[in-house]
């Protein structure tokens, strides 16, 4: 087991990524067909669904004299499949010019998002809304209802999440995967999604959703805080997230401090 990362440590914000590369990779590689290349200096991952939320190219570490090479690489692996990708420039992305390189190659910037990160021994205790209870996902239906809270985060709602998690549910259910699901059930419907990823020394959080009929009721703060109090008593000391604009000042609250900038392109 690796050693758990400090809150203040260094070490936190190449943790972060990483954490967020093995979240990338971990199931994708058990999707029948997927494709995983984990090469140095770039992480390629074609789930071979039409879907950019598990088709991506990420942990970037390109020296630039071959830079371009590896890029127009990656970004013609998924154009000659006809598939949507996603490109994560994260806080350590090398060359420093990657971006200006990835927007020479036809891509463009479509979301920003903060890295941040919280000391666990921190956190506010956990407050349920009124009928709302919590489940850490333990079987293929409870599964299905976290794939299905994650899909209505598109519309039309995104089936290609339901297949995903459908085909690589005995991975994701079983007692070693480093990923824990949890489903947030609205007077008995499932209303709102988190997961946390252990590894790399940190708890990563990520598909924290909630569906739209259900927002601003404190739900989405409920499915944060679950995951990482469990988390915690793992032993684990640092939480970590990338979170949009508009998630920032909920985290904040929480105690979650930035630690770099992550940058989407397609």
């Amino acid at each position: 087991m690796q050693p758990f990362v400090e809150p203040d440590s260094p070490r936190v914000a190449a943790a972060m990524e990483e954490n967020m590369a093995d979240h990338m990779t971990y199931l994708a590689r058990r999707h029948p067909g997927a494709t995983v290349r984990d090469e140095p200096g770039l992480l390629l991952v074609d789930s071979s669904l039409p879907t950019n939320t598990f088709n991506v190219v990420c942990r970037a570490r390109l020296r630039p004299g071959d830079a371009d090479a590896r890029i127009a690489a990656a970004v013609a692996h998924f154009r000659a499949q006809s598939r949507p990708f996603a490109w994560w420039v994260g806080p350590d992305a090398l060359p420093e010019d990657l971006e200006a390189r990835l927007t020479a190659h036809g891509l463009t910037c479509a979301e920003g998002e903060t890295g941040m990160a919280a000391d666990l021994s921190r956190l506010p205790a956990l407050a349920l809304p009124a009928g709302l209870s919590l489940r850490r996902v333990r079987t293929t239906r409870e599964l299905d209802d976290f794939a299905h809270v994650v899909a209505r985060n598109w519309e039309p709602m995104d089936r290609n999440v339901l297949a995903f998690y459908a085909a690589t549910a005995a991975w994701a259910l079983a007692p070693d995967c480093p990923a824990r699901f949890y489903v947030g059930y609205l007077d008995g419907a499932p209303v709102a999604s988190s997961e946390c990823h252990l590894a790399h020394g940190v708890a990563g959080l990520y598909s924290v959703a909630t569906v739209k009929e259900a927002r601003r009721r404190g739900i989405g703060t409920a499915l944060t805080l679950a995951p990482l109090l469990e988390a915690r008593e793992a032993g684990y000391r640092t939480a970590t997230l990338q979170a949009s604009a508009d998630g920032q000042g909920v985290y904040a609250r929480l105690g979650f401090q930035p630690r770099g900038s992550f940058r989407e392109y397609q």
